[in-house]
């Protein structure tokens, strides 16, 4: 018997209304508290608003602990593993575990790398800048501002990154959207739930509104391989490989190395 005969499936409606629940408060610290706490407060904005995003990272976990409890009455491992598929991929006509599937992480990184990297679509958010000033991102919502004489020794910013990649690449964003929304979605959205996920998972970033083309461009195939290996964890490895150059940008401006 698989999951799906096994968990009712989410609506539409369920659906949105969940994704309503992580994307707007998320929204409302960048458009709303932020420009009223950045005048009245001695903290740095850029760090300010980094911890209030992991906030709102945390929220989603929280959340998401919230469904689960509701959906499975205890979160033992065994209904954790197997309403969220916390397993190696399976072969989807062999039903064995089936790690090769791992390696097919390799070109949806690259592929998602080329798109978010390469400029090619740059002049869409700019496009939307110049249309839309006011959705603009302000300085203090670029983490490339942390190359700054002010951060060289601040060794707390390592603390802050590594629980900001916890809860963006595992427990917050992956726990919510594949974890939590993916494996329910193939009753509202048949065999284009990944697509649909990806989607969802795009238009989550209203915070960043502007960057949300290429945001979705780059995520739509994050949770392909999950859903045709039944794994949580291709796309904790694809997503989370941004970590990498995060936590190095982050050692270099604690550093004060110039990259």
């Amino acid at each position: 018997m698989n999951n799906e005969t096994v968990i009712k499936q989410y609506s539409v409606g369920k659906i949105l209304g969940l994704w309503a629940l992580v994307t707007l408060p998320m929204f409302f610290i960048r458009f709303g508290l932020m420009p009223f706490l950045v005048p009245i407060v001695s903290f740095h904005p850029l760090i300010l608003f980094w911890m209030l995003m992991i906030v709102g990272m945390i929220w989603q976990f929280v959340l998401s602990v919230i469904l689960l409890k509701r959906e499975l009455g205890n979160l033992s491992w065994g209904k954790l593993k197997k309403r969220l598929w916390l397993n190696h991929p399976v072969h989807p006509k062999r039903f064995k575990v089936y790690k090769v599937a791992y390696s097919f992480t390799i070109p949806i990184i690259l592929y998602a790398f080329f798109f978010q990297n390469s400029g090619l679509f740059q002049f869409v958010g700019e496009a939307l800048n110049r249309l839309f000033p006011f959705m603009a991102p302000p300085e203090y919502t670029k983490i490339q501002n942390l190359m700054a004489p002010e951060f060289v020794g601040a060794w707390y910013l390592l603390g802050i990154a590594l629980v900001s990649c916890l809860f963006n690449y595992l427990l917050g964003e992956e726990l919510f959207f594949r974890g939590v929304l993916l494996p329910q979605m193939k009753g509202a959205f048949g065999r284009w739930d990944w697509a649909m996920n990806g989607v969802l998972f795009a238009f989550y970033h209203l915070h960043k509104i502007t960057d949300i083309p290429m945001i979705l461009i780059g995520s739509i195939f994050f949770g392909f391989l999950n859903v045709r290996y039944r794994s949580f964890w291709p796309s904790v490895i694809i997503h989370g490989v941004e970590a990498i150059p995060v936590l190095l940008g982050v050692i270099a401006a604690i550093l004060g190395i110039v990259l």
